[in-house]
């Protein structure tokens, strides 16, 4: 269960890296937006003097389900980058995974609509898909390589007659 395929190791790879990229990006992209829409409800307030007790019932929060998704893909990214890939790890990785995948697709994830929200969570199926298989498929058998025999060969009788002929000469 230890043992990886190559080429399926190595899409996960690169799956992983673009999941990382596209979900920090976007993580990022959330978090300055709603910072300069939140510092500036913040300085409104501050300065009519209203309590922050007062100016927290106003944050929207479903941001903050959006923001943890997007933090979580980020992190399965930087985990398929960090492991080494194999068998057992995409099988501990598949569960999260299928659950980010099935979460995203109940989200709504971008003002752009569905095609964007479809490219976003492509690499998340693909990375879903990518584990799958690496813990359904099966690894072919390496051939077993004959052992070699150290033991003494008896001589072909053509041995014999050079043995034969090297002492007459001598």
């Amino acid at each position: 269960m230890h043992r990886r395929n190559p080429h399926i190791a190595r899409a996960l790879f690169w799956v992983g890296l673009t999941l990382l990229i596209l979900s920090a990006y976007e993580l990022f992209v959330r978090l300055d937006a709603s910072w300069g829409w939140a510092k500036g409800y913040f300085l409104s307030h501050s300065e009519a003097g209203t309590p922050v007790g007062i100016v927290l019932k106003y944050i929207p929060y479903e941001n903050l389900w959006k923001w943890g998704y997007m933090l979580l893909c980020a992190l399965l990214g930087l985990w398929a980058l960090c492991s080494r890939r194999t068998r057992r790890q995409c099988g501990f990785m598949l569960v999260p995974a299928a659950a980010l995948t099935a979460l995203g697709f109940t989200m709504r994830l971008s003002i752009f609509g569905d095609l964007i929200r479809t490219l976003k969570l492509l690499p998340l199926t693909a990375f879903t898909a990518l584990c799958l298989l690496h813990v359904v498929i099966p690894l072919p058998q390496p051939k077993q390589q004959p052992r070699p025999n150290f033991a003494p060969q008896p001589l072909t009788p053509y041995q014999r007659r050079r043995r034969s002929d090297r002492r007459k000469a001598s």
